[in-house]
């Protein structure tokens, strides 16, 4: 099985205005963020906007990222809208050369667990690669801690969890089990605390993928007396990425740092213009004074 740890960046997903993928752009940010010695990535996630996402772009995103970083583990978002799309995506992505796959609950339509457990048998039953659940309850349906110790029970291929969620409950039932399951943080709120209580093997990072430098350092410095102003920092970039919607804060300091081009699948209003500006001005002073 492969080892889960260590920092993955959750990359972003860069368009042109007409909607496809801008490649070169996307291809910037893997050389951008590649110079800081991060685990791997995780292409087509919610930072991803793994719901825009065709079966071309997610082959072309998997290759490219392959391409770009030989030797990274890639996790690859297989969100779909049922269970053959989603198999279908996992054998995309297993030939593009990803080493797992995220598997988020299905959105839109609220479920049940056993709804939940039902496809996810589903999917581990006809999916070869690794896969990881994807706990993602501000967007899809939440996963229950009974649902995936019992599901981590019954299927071999269901490597861990990236929980995202915000809550370390699912985690600790995992430490406390003693599973050798991979525990990775999704939400960059909660892993300073995971981080504390020893419950995670690694984390998901947004922040990874417009400031991989502060999240490497900071999950380094777990346990030293350096913790505490890495925490810090983060603490004040998460305070100003919450005004605008997720992930738009990211697009505006990724495009800050010339990581990638901003794009946006609605045109903003003049109050979230307005919001974005702020969010430039302050990061532009924030990073120079603090991380440059």
């Amino acid at each position: 099985m492969i080892d889960f740890r260590g920092v993955y960046a959750a990359l972003l997903t860069p368009r042109s205005d007409a909607g496809e993928l801008a490649i070169a752009s996307y291809s910037r940010q893997l050389s951008e963020i590649g110079k800081t010695r991060l685990t791997g990535y995780a292409i087509n996630g919610a930072t991803g906007e793994f719901t825009l996402s065709s079966d071309a772009d997610l082959e072309l995103l998997t290759k490219t990222t392959r391409s770009h970083a030989p030797g990274a583990q890639i996790l690859c978002g297989i969100g779909a809208g049922d269970v053959r799309l989603t198999v279908r995506k996992a054998r995309i992505a297993q030939a593009a050369g990803a080493d797992a796959t995220l598997l988020p609950m299905p959105c839109f339509f609220p479920y049940r667990q056993d709804d939940l457990a039902t496809y996810i048998s589903a999917v581990a039953n006809a999916v070869e690669l690794p896969i990881l659940l994807y706990n993602l309850p501000q967007f899809t349906s939440g996963l229950s801690t009974d649902t995936v110790l019992a599901l981590f029970a019954k299927h071999r291929n269901l490597a861990g969890i990236k929980d995202s969620s915000g809550s370390l409950e699912i985690v600790r039932a995992m430490t406390s089990a003693g599973l050798p399951h991979a525990r990775l943080i999704g939400n960059d709120g909660a892993l300073c605390d995971a981080l504390t209580e020893k419950v995670c093997d690694g984390v998901v990072s947004g922040v990874a993928c417009t400031l991989p430098e502060l999240m490497s350092t900071l999950f380094a410095a777990a346990g030293t007396g350096d913790f505490s102003s890495k925490r810090a920092l983060l603490e004040q970039f998460l305070e100003q990425l919450g005004a605008l919607p997720t992930p738009w804060g990211l697009k505006v300091t990724s495009a800050l740092r010339e990581f990638t081009q901003a794009s946006y699948p609605f045109p903003m209003s003049t109050e979230r213009e307005a919001e974005a500006s702020r969010l430039s001005t302050w990061f532009s002073g924030w990073y120079r004074q603090t991380l440059a």
